[in-house]
């Protein structure tokens, strides 16, 4: 069996000192990967899903890249609404592609596949996957229908019950909705993004959010108002044909956060 840890929104500041709604993301971060170390020393790879720097600066992708020390060769990639392309591509090698082409992965994991996709809009919240993306996504996912799959994005395709978050979600889910539905190897999705636990379904597949490794928003609000929850992360372990999953969290809320 082999185990995946999905983590999402550091949103990082340019100084490892640097703060935001009164989180030291930073710090925030490296308790966040301290904690999933002793929930599974070995992980096969670290999905990071998004909002990764901040500020989208250089610099927050070298502190990403130092905090997450040795599990930078297994860590897998993809933008969120406050990221960088060419700036993740300068930092880390192993992201495909070159200035702003769109950055997703295609990861063989055994007899599973993990598909990442990229739903970042340069300068806007929101998100959408572009019909390059989508095309690509539907040649992946014909070349063996049947195998275990999962995938991973920033943006939620789905309602997720609060008002402010629904409104900045996936823009375009209904072309995403009828390849996951056709696909019958997907076990599930996995997004970023709304800084809360989420589960539902999406085209018929299980869906699940991951909580965010710096502040949460609290689930089912009108306006945007932060929750006292600790940060987190998301533990996927895959089994033959299935996956469970379970969020983990700190212990406690370190860094209670305030909006700024």
């Amino acid at each position: 069996m082999s185990t995946i840890l999905q983590i999402s929104d550091p949103h990082l500041m340019s100084k490892s000192d640097g703060t935001l709604k009164g989180v030291p993301t930073a710090e925030s971060f490296g308790m966040v990967l301290q904690r999933a170390r002793a929930e599974v020393p070995d992980p096969a790879r670290v999905v990071l899903t998004g909002d990764l720097s901040h500020e989208h600066t250089v610099d927050g992708y070298e502190l990403l890249k130092d905090i997450l020390g040795d599990w930078t060769e297994r860590s897998l990639l993809i933008p969120g609404n406050h990221d960088d392309r060419l700036g993740m591509r300068t930092v880390f090698h192993q992201v495909p592609g070159h200035d702003d082409d769109e950055i997703l992965f295609r990861e063989e994991l055994e007899k599973w596949l993990l598909i990442g996709l990229d739903s970042h809009v340069p300068d806007e919240v929101y998100g959408e996957l572009s019909e390059g993306i989508l095309e690509k996504l539907d040649v992946w996912l014909s070349e063996n229908p049947d195998r275990p799959t999962l995938i991973f994005l920033h943006h939620p395709p789905v309602p997720v019950g609060s008002r402010w978050i629904d409104k900045i979600g996936l823009r375009n889910p209904t072309a995403l909705k009828a390849l996951i539905g056709s696909s019958p190897g997907i076990r599930g999705l996995f997004c970023g993004h709304i800084h809360q636990v989420f589960e539902g379904s999406f085209a018929g597949k299980p869906f699940f959010s991951a909580p965010a490794a710096s502040f949460q928003f609290l689930p089912k609000s009108e306006v945007m108002e932060l929750d006292l929850r600790p940060a987190g992360f998301r533990v996927i372990e895959l089994q033959e044909m299935a996956i469970s999953t379970r969020a983990v969290r700190l212990d406690a809320v370190h860094f209670p956060p305030r909006n700024e």
